[in-house]
């Protein structure tokens, strides 16, 4: 994209927000970066961020605009009034879904809340996704958050599908606490057909609206090979013997969390489920010591069970959410 483009997107875009409200304009990373940053980390203080959140803050404080573009936080809309931000809301296409716009970091300065800022910003990023013919829109709430809840079901947004979301102690700090006796075995390119299928059953449609989905994780053989041999941050999978379940594990040097995907089928008992999480912490005994994040939906309660038997504790469930522009 060259700056031609990236200016007269950025022009269209003031033109977009002025017309919708007069302390609404689209964010300015160069301007804006340090008090949007500070803006979402006392919205969100409460919550343990993940780690592409973490990044995005780190980004707004230390970065310019070009760079924000590059590593794809997409475009959004803050609410200014006597040079302060008091509110933000992010808009970015859904990169596997091209249909389907996410909304994201909507927050309001907690002294200037119940003044309607939050629900200008979320339509002004609802209207921005429909100019540009956008069938979905879509975005993620904690469960927890009923003044969100009820501004996007007032907006016409229908409830999807639930995710909790996990964290556990590091394998050296917390002991696995249970042995793997043979149950489980690392994944062959011959597993590709298992694990694929596990993948689909786990992973619900519904569940990648909100956010992104790549189907190329769970499909082994020479691409997944290459691309994970050249990644930085390494996965691996193990499997079950009798094909009922299978653990993805992905290292990061980087970052603040490892991170682990159970995925279970209707016949996988207790047993070889919480052998399948034993093994996928022992990878991480190789590796720098971190906590350990995991995320899975509702129901597939025997995954839910075996996570917190092994140590993971929620951290918070997210229902997804979805608006339809066309039919």
């Amino acid at each position: 994209m060259g700056f031609a483009t990236i200016a007269a997107r950025m022009i269209a875009r003031a033109s977009f927000a002025e017309r919708r409200h007069p302390h609404v304009r689209p964010i300015d990373p160069w301007r804006d970066g340090r008090a949007l940053a500070d803006l979402l980390e006392s919205a969100f203080a409460d919550e343990t961020l993940d780690e592409s959140s973490s990044r995005m803050l780190h980004r707004l404080r230390y970065y310019g605009s070009f760079d924000l573009i590059t590593f794809g936080l997409g475009t959004g809309f803050v609410w200014v009034e006597g040079g302060e931000l008091l509110g933000s809301a992010s808009i970015q296409r859904n990169p596997t879904r091209r249909d389907t716009w996410i909304i994201g970091n909507v927050a309001t300065r907690a002294d200037h809340r119940n003044r309607g800022i939050g629900r200008t910003l979320v339509e002004t990023c609802i209207e921005y996704a429909a100019a540009r013919k956008a069938r979905y829109v879509a975005l993620q709430a904690d469960i927890t958050n009923a003044p969100a809840l009820h501004l996007y079901e007032k907006l016409g947004f229908e409830h999807l599908i639930q995710v909790t979301h996990y964290l556990r102690a590091p394998v050296r700090a917390q002991r696995v606490v249970y042995e793997d006796d043979g149950l489980v075995r690392s994944a062959r390119w011959s597993d590709r057909a298992t694990v694929l299928a596990l993948a689909q059953a786990n992973i619900s449609p519904l569940a990648t609206f909100a956010e992104s989905f790549d189907s190329n994780v769970y499909r082994l053989g020479f691409r997944w090979w290459l691309f994970n041999s050249l990644s930085g941050n390494p996965e691996a999978w193990h499997v079950a013997e009798d094909g009922s379940g299978a653990v993805r594990t992905r290292v990061n040097y980087e970052g603040s969390y490892h991170h682990l995907e159970l995925l279970l089928d209707a016949d996988s008992d207790e047993e070889t489920a919480l052998a399948l999480v034993a093994q996928g912490l022992k990878r991480f005994e190789l590796f720098l010591s971190k906590p350990i994040y995991a995320a899975h939906a509702r129901p597939h309660e025997r995954v839910h069970s075996a996570l917190q038997a092994q140590g993971f504790r929620p951290l918070r469930t997210l229902t997804h959410m979805r608006l339809t522009l066309q039919t």
